[in-house]
């Protein structure tokens, strides 16, 4: 068994005494030897991926430092996002079935930011037990309001600092508009976000799908 095994199984064992009970109680689901938690709510996948650099050189007396992401998956709008840009995957950053996935301080103003660095087993529970306390009061508002296409177009349309917000994240928007039914605001959302000649040039599969010249 080399180190990062070692340590990845230390991470394990606290994750079921100072995470699962917590994360379990919220419906999430995580299967045996994971680090990522999942659960379906409305019409979206919801995970909560504990990524970790295992003995970082950046923090040189820390066996590692865990840094958990957040995922949603809606697949309908994954399908109708994949649909405008004609199949290229490419413009979707090559995940067309992922609609956002950030670490989860993006959740929680820059003031109630936190890095987790462990070193032995109380250390690893610690920092499990504060990265549960931590989902539950910025992530867990943020799942709420994230679990379907009426809920990706007010994230939009309030300008929600609590997501991370890439390029191609507009055309899940916009796929979301296509579905509430609301194809003049996609239209929109595209001239305004792609309407540069390079964007333009870039994302014609997008222009050609709207209709947009």
């Amino acid at each position: 068994m080399n180190a990062d095994t070692e340590l990845k199984n230390q991470l394990l064992d606290a994750l079921a005494k100072a995470a699962d009970p917590t994360l379990i109680e919220a419906r999430f689901n995580r299967r045996k030897g994971s680090l990522v938690f999942v659960r379906i709510q409305k019409n979206a996948k919801q995970e909560i991926a504990f990524a970790v650099d295992w003995s970082p050189k950046y923090q040189p007396d820390a066996e590692a430092h865990i840094h958990p992401m957040v995922r949603v998956s809606i697949p309908d709008v994954s399908k109708q996002a994949l649909q405008l840009v004609r199949g290229n995957k490419l413009l979707l950053a090559g995940a067309p079935d992922i609609i956002v996935n950030q670490p989860i301080e993006f959740s929680a103003p820059k003031s109630a930011h936190v890095r987790w660095f462990a070193t032995g087993k109380e250390q690893f529970e610690e920092c499990c037990h504060g990265i549960a306390a931590f989902i539950v009061q910025w992530v867990m508002p943020l799942l709420a309001d994230f679990a379907s296409a009426d809920d990706l177009i007010s994230l939009y349309e309030s300008s929600d600092a609590r997501v991370m917000k890439q390029r191609h994240w507009f055309v899940f928007v916009a796929a979301a508009y296509q579905l509430e039914g609301r194809s003049e605001s996609a239209r929109k959302l595209i001239e305004e976000q792609f309407g540069s000649l390079g964007m333009r040039k870039r994302y014609a599969p997008l222009f050609e799908s709207m209709g947009v010249s």
